[in-house]
């Protein structure tokens, strides 16, 4: 397809995946798709392969990869399905423009770190994978394109200035479904609240992480990472109304901010044709007569994991990647009901208490690892709350 842009998506059946799916196919003749993975949807990927013919499809879990084989032979569709450890040779075969990052596992840092070595432009969503590569990242910052909304805007905003003139960077947030519940209601709440989001439609980790704003403190790493700006000069503010996502203060006093609808597909598709910006007839306009009024907020105080992990964030990149661990955990247990959302906190807690400082080796498979262990120390933590008595509650 002359003049369009080849397109690999890691996890092709997430939130971010299926909606980056939505703007190619709005744009059929800038970008096409070479390459899907997914993990366990084997359903929806046989679809998405189906309707978008890519050169590979890949697969994570066994089991799903075998059940994704039967289904593209049904419907006789002759395409190579790869695992993980095939994925190298796969991508090397293809005429790949621009990896396009939405899955959130750390097992493809490996895979990351070498495309963007290939020299390759990089749109990623992956906050965990971002963080968990950290300074590593630093030579390849003018490849990657990110796609949460709040650092988009932020890209934006910093296009063609210096960052010498940065006075301070501000996300928003807009403070979940638990925004004005109190804090001593929090503990109880159930999973089915939680995902409740008023503004956002995401999956179920990030939706969980932007209820108890653990997510914020992760995008303020992300700014770090993603731009190099001083960790003392990026905060947060609660915005409700999620119109605002990103603003950038400038020392002359100056405030330049990117607001729109929340709606993915906008940084999305930035993130896919910078510096273009072409019309997608379906994204709703927004309208400031019809706006009425904006508010911002301090970050409420019971957010208790939103300052765990801005603790962690200034203590060393080994705290933050054993908090990115642990969370993994606490919000996995929190959603099929072996956990409370308060002991989310708990938990983050324990495992920041328990991260030694230690500078990482400079490679990728010692930040996994240091990922990794956060995630064992979070198990731990579990397993000494809940293993006296069935369904026990107390604390450790």
């Amino acid at each position: 397809m002359t003049g369009s842009k080849g397109l690999v998506l890691f996890g092709s059946t997430g939130s971010i995946g299926t909606q980056m799916l939505d703007v190619v196919r709005a744009q059929p003749e800038r970008y096409h798709i070479v390459g899907l993975t997914a993990h366990t949807n084997d359903e929806l990927l046989a679809e998405q392969a189906v309707a978008f013919r890519p050169r590979f499809v890949a697969m994570s879990d066994d089991a799903a990869r075998e059940r994704l084989m039967i289904r593209l032979e049904r419907h006789d569709l002759r395409i190579p399905v790869a695992s993980d450890e095939d994925l190298p040779s796969m991508l090397s075969r293809v005429a790949l423009d621009m990896p396009v990052v939405a899955a959130a596992s750390t097992d493809l840092a490996q895979v990351v770190y070498d495309l963007l070595r290939l020299g390759l432009p990089m749109a990623i969503a992956s906050k965990e994978l971002l963080i968990t590569l950290g300074d590593l990242l630093e030579p390849f910052r003018a490849q990657l394109r990110p796609i949460d909304s709040e650092l988009s805007a932020v890209w934006q905003c910093l296009a063609g200035e210096d960052p010498e003139t940065v006075e301070r960077v501000v996300l928003t947030a807009s403070g979940g479904p638990f925004r004005t519940k109190p804090a001593a209601e929090l503990n109880d709440v159930t999973a089915a609240q939680a995902l409740q989001h008023p503004s956002w439609r995401m999956g179920r980790k990030v939706t969980v992480d932007s209820a108890t704003l653990f997510n914020k403190a992760l995008e303020l790493a992300e700014t770090h990472v993603l731009f190099g700006v001083d960790r003392e000069r990026i905060t947060a503010v609660q915005h409700p109304q999620s119109v605002v996502h990103g603003l950038v203060e400038f020392r002359d006093g100056t405030t330049r901010a990117i607001a729109y609808r929340p709606d993915m597909r906008v940084a999305i598709a930035y993130a896919l044709s910078v510096p273009d910006r072409p019309l997608h007839e379906e994204v709703t306009r927004l309208h400031l007569e019809e706006l009425g009024q904006l508010t911002f907020e301090p970050i409420d105080a019971k957010f208790e994991a939103f300052a765990i992990g801005r603790e962690a964030e200034r203590r060393s990149p080994r705290a933050m990647l054993g908090l990115l661990g642990a969370d993994e955990v606490a919000v996995s247990r929190f959603l099929i009901a072996q956990g409370t959302f308060g002991d989310i906190v708990a938990a983050l807690r324990y495992v920041l208490s328990e991260t030694q400082d230690e500078v990482l080796d400079p490679s990728v498979r010692a930040h996994v690892e240091a990922v990794a262990q956060g995630r064992q120390l979070a198990e731990q933590w579990y397993e000494k709350r809940y293993s006296t008595q069935p369904g026990n509650r107390e604390g450790v």
